[in-house]
């Protein structure tokens, strides 16, 4: 509240978030009625509102800029499956990693349960897949641009960061 300059951003994963009782996230409850494509941004809409009602009167939403992954870290790996094969030197799997991502319509929609949650999906090719470490390789190997053009919602937070003043 003190500092006029500081920018706040959240990188958190829809699935995972409570939808109801004590812990559940803003928006939510809500989005999870809404069509795959307007989930995130109905979570990120209702954080924001909250942020600003709780810093109050004064609170400029411009300082708070909100991402919510539709599943987890692991989504981005698959925007080239031979890359992330690659970076986690396993080049056997390219062709495993790229026939789940071909059943989606982009890697920010790899999920439909609990069960095949992105980085689940990897720790059943990958035996004791450690996210820390491989997902760091990979994601270096497949390279920020990549994932950008592949997941449109992760490319606009992006650029958004990209534009603040410093």
């Amino acid at each position: 509240k003190e500092d006029k300059t500081i920018i706040a951003t959240t990188m958190a994963d829809y699935y995972g978030m409570p939808q109801s009782g004590s812990k559940a996230w803003p928006g939510r409850a809500t989005a999870a009625k809404l069509p795959f494509p307007e989930r995130a941004k109905a979570v990120e809409d209702a954080l924001s509102a909250d942020i600003e009602c709780a810093m109050g009167l004064g609170f400029d939403r411009r300082r708070f800029i909100p991402f919510v992954m539709m599943h987890e870290f692991e989504a981005l790996l698959f925007s080239d499956c031979r890359r992330f094969a690659s970076g986690i030197d396993r080049l056997d799997l390219a062709d495993a990693f790229q026939r789940i991502r071909d059943a989606f319509s982009s890697p920010e929609a790899i999920d439909d349960s609990p069960d095949t949650a992105p980085s689940k999906r990897v720790a059943a090719l990958v035996s004791g897949y450690q996210k820390p470490l491989l997902g760091i390789l990979a994601a270096l190997e497949i390279g920020l641009a990549t994932m950008r053009s592949e997941c449109p919602h992760f490319d606009c937070w992006i650029s958004r960061l990209e534009i603040l003043p410093t």
